[in-house]
């Protein structure tokens, strides 16, 4: 037991670190590629921080361990909001864009009411998740035919001058680093201390593992906020939830159809939409997120994680 939490520990510092090496290197291919942050954030450091949550629900699909599969994506959806953005926005109050207002998120919304319909007969199945595998494809086409449209007016950026080699090299030295410590260190020993406390597996999808992947993009947002990169941020968690639904659940489905329970059912994917209708409620408002608006998805995050230990199952 307490071998698995020095274990977790070392993992956490680890990720913080390469998050801080990934993070830096991001920023660099957006000056130097004319690529906004918020692109950057919504593609290539997603896909890189959403490799944990990969990972886990792939081998727990193929392991039969649906509930571990369907859980870590859906739990690290709610984490990324309730947790991750919202420590973000309370460490510094995040401004935004209205493109994203406009695409991104209602696209994250629109994906999250198409598998309420493939979950309606409590069961993805592997067509389910090819159909989910090809939207994906559609989103990132769409991203690049629309920044390759848009790139004249990045060209005209004032930017400080970045190192192609070196900032490429920071960005896969990071990546690197958070892959290896969320798959051999903080996974198994999160398990590990979870299974030791007697915790359903879909509970510890949903919870302990859920956080354990999405730390990748806890420490991402962090280190984002304080360089004063929200738009980073915002777009590393949008991105992030998009890839859970269509890449994460995608091909877990596809690798072995999922079974869906109740809870899953009627109350976490409501409580997932849920909170991405109030991050778009709140965006359309004022173009911005307030610490008190932070305060509010991390109190929804932790009145969730109490229901389902103490009453979901």
């Amino acid at each position: 037991m307490y071998k698995d939490i020095l274990i977790f520990v070392i993992g956490v510092l680890i990720i913080i670190k390469s998050a801080d090496l990934f993070t830096s290197g991001a920023e660099g291919i957006a000056y130097i590629f004319k690529i906004p942050r918020i692109v950057i954030g919504l593609t290539i450091v997603s896909l890189a921080t959403t490799a944990p949550e990969l990972t886990v629900s792939a081998i727990s699909s193929y392991a039969g361990i649906e509930g571990m599969a369907i859980g870590n994506a859906l739990g690290s959806c709610l984490a990324n909001i309730g947790l991750i953005l919202a420590i973000a926005v309370v460490i510094r109050p995040v401004n935004i864009g209205s493109r994203i207002i406009r695409q991104e998120l209602p696209f994250l919304i629109f994906i999250l009411f198409i598998l309420c319909i493939f979950i309606s007969d409590n069961r993805i199945s592997r067509l389910d998740g090819l159909l989910l595998c090809s939207l994906l494809v559609v989103f990132f086409v769409y991203i690049i035919l629309r920044e390759f449209k848009n790139k004249k007016q990045y060209q005209k950026d004032n930017s400080p001058v970045h190192t192609a080699g070196k900032d490429i090299l920071k960005f896969a030295i990071g990546a690197i680093g958070v892959i290896i410590a969320a798959k051999y260190a903080i996974i198994p020993s999160g398990v590990s201390i979870a299974r030791f406390l007697q915790v359903p597996e879909v509970v510890i999808g949903l919870s302990l593992v859920a956080v354990g992947t999405s730390l990748p993009e806890l420490s991402t947002a962090i280190v984002a906020s304080i360089k004063n990169m929200g738009e980073l941020a915002v777009g590393n968690v949008i991105g992030a939830n998009i890839l859970n639904i269509l890449l994460v659940v995608g091909v877990s489905a596809s690798i072995r159809p999922l079974d869906i329970d109740n809870q899953i059912k009627m109350i976490t994917m409501p409580v997932v939409i849920g909170v991405t209708l109030l991050l778009l409620l709140f965006f359309k408002i004022r173009l911005k997120l307030t610490r008190l608006e932070g305060l509010l998805f991390f109190s929804i995050y932790a009145g969730y994680i109490f229901y389902i230990f103490k009453f979901a199952y």
